[in-house]
């Protein structure tokens, strides 16, 4: 397992590949997670919002600054 101190020493585009390595190897056992009733009616409830109103969802750009500005 990577420490730390080896993931500071990655370059991006390593890490990167780290992430698609990690998520393709979970891509098997996705279906298998369980999704409570409660947070499937609140996925399904956004995502009609999402297809009533689509300019209600954030650009890139934006979730990237509002990212940007918790992190700071």
């Amino acid at each position: 397992m990577a420490t730390e101190l080896q993931l500071d020493q990655m370059t991006v585009a390593e890490k990167l590949q780290l992430v698609d390595e990690l998520w393709l190897s979970m891509t098997p056992e996705l279906d298998s997670l369980e999704v409570s009733p409660e947070d499937r009616e609140l996925l399904d409830t956004r995502w009609a919002a999402f297809l009533k109103d689509p300019t209600s969802a954030l650009t890139l750009e934006e979730f990237q600054r509002r990212m940007k500005a918790i992190r700071t």
